[in-house]
């Protein structure tokens, strides 16, 4: 069927529900204008899968409607009609940018249009066609993953949450069920792929999918390739972003905020103001990471709370020393060693440690 043809077959359709209504001697319903304010991204080629965000987009079932990629030129034929497109909610659709062989234009700059049956619509939002490959804003992106109760630690079976941008397939976007990007795990030879689900409900665009990690993972970064992406066989990592690496199962892998490792800290002062003490590792064997160059506060006890009035950091060997102004009558002190986190990513955790508190 031509695009004119699935146009006017919506629109009898719409229409066909208001004259039944009518024969019914019931009142067809008052139904909200449409009205496009936004598309996400805002440049990519065919099969792209953008964001249109508005208003009214559910007064009428998807079937009644036409979504439409409206060009420039008024009356000039370069309008497209989207084939596959989904309503979210009343103010979110999801749709697949048409092909370079359904009419669009490379280099064109459209805007999009909710056609119902009943009431009037807005254009809105503003899409930069790149043509069938330039990925332009369309290129998906990794911001981060976790893996359920794991952090970045994984085994085979695990499922993997893998948070970012462009994830979604332009598969199956015309239904409830929503397919994800390709998942790679690297580095395998070859890679490991799994597909991704998308999981329902949307917050907003696409930017979430989980993947089940495979049999023989290994070591590396987590790679997402789309409908936009070549194959990944032959051009590597083009088009693809990670933001960091998968890791395998403890020992190898720290558990998410690394590992706690507790210390105390000893604390004196001399009516002159001079204080002291040492930060010390409570475990066994000493964990002197959490013990040499770390932060050490001073503090004075204030009707507010705790204030700190000197700092310091320690030796290689734990010991610290800091001078305060002169202290005046009775005042209440202690020394504190805030939490520490070590390694990027994070692997080691030196807890917070406060001594008992000196008067002076």
């Amino acid at each position: 069927m031509s695009l004119g043809k699935r146009s006017i077959g919506r629109s009898v359709a719409g229409v066909g529900v208001a004259v039944t209504l009518m024969v019914l001697g019931l009142q067809a319903p008052a139904f909200a204008d449409t009205a496009v304010t936004a598309i996400a991204p805002t440049s990519g080629p065919t099969d792209c899968v953008v964001d249109i965000t508005g208003t009214g987009f559910r007064g009428f079932p998807d079937t009644s409607n036409v979504l439409t990629f409206v060009g420039p030129a008024t009356g000039s034929g370069d309008d497209v009609d989207a084939a596959d497109w989904y309503t979210i909610s009343d103010t979110e659709i999801w749709a697949v940018v048409p092909s370079v062989g359904d009419g669009m234009l490379a280099g064109t700059s459209y805007t999009v249009v909710l056609t119902q049956p009943s009431g009037t619509n807005t254009a809105g939002g503003s899409f930069l066609y790149t043509g069938d490959t330039a990925a332009g804003g369309c290129a998906p992106t990794i911001a981060s993953f976790t893996v359920a109760g794991s952090g970045t630690c994984g085994s085979a079976g695990d499922v993997v949450t893998i948070t970012g941008t462009n994830l979604l397939s332009a598969a199956n976007i015309n239904s409830a069920t929503h397919v994800g990007g390709n998942v790679f795990f690297q580095d395998t030879t070859p890679p490991s792929e799994t597909e991704g689900t998308y999981p329902v409900p949307d917050l907003s665009e696409p930017t979430s999918i989980a993947a089940i990690v495979p049999s023989d993972i290994a070591d590396g970064p987590i790679h997402v390739f789309t409908d936009v992406d070549a194959n990944p066989s032959t051009v590597g990592l083009q088009g693809v972003f990670s933001s960091t690496s998968f890791l395998t199962p403890p020992p190898d892998c720290v558990e998410p905020g690394g590992t706690q490792h507790a210390r105390s800290i000893s604390f004196k002062i001399k009516s002159s103001g001079k204080a002291s003490g040492k930060v010390s590792s409570t475990e066994d064997p000493a964990f002197t990471d959490c013990v040499a160059a770390v932060p050490v506060k001073i503090q004075k006890k204030t009707n507010s709370g705790w204030k700190t009035v000197g700092k310091t950091t320690t030796t290689d060997t734990g010991s610290y020393a800091k001078k305060v102004k002169n202290p005046k009558g009775k005042q209440k002190f202690r020394a504190l060693a805030p939490k520490v986190s070590l390694g990027d990513p994070v692997t080691d955790v030196c807890s917070k440690a406060k001594s008992a508190t000196r008067k002076v």
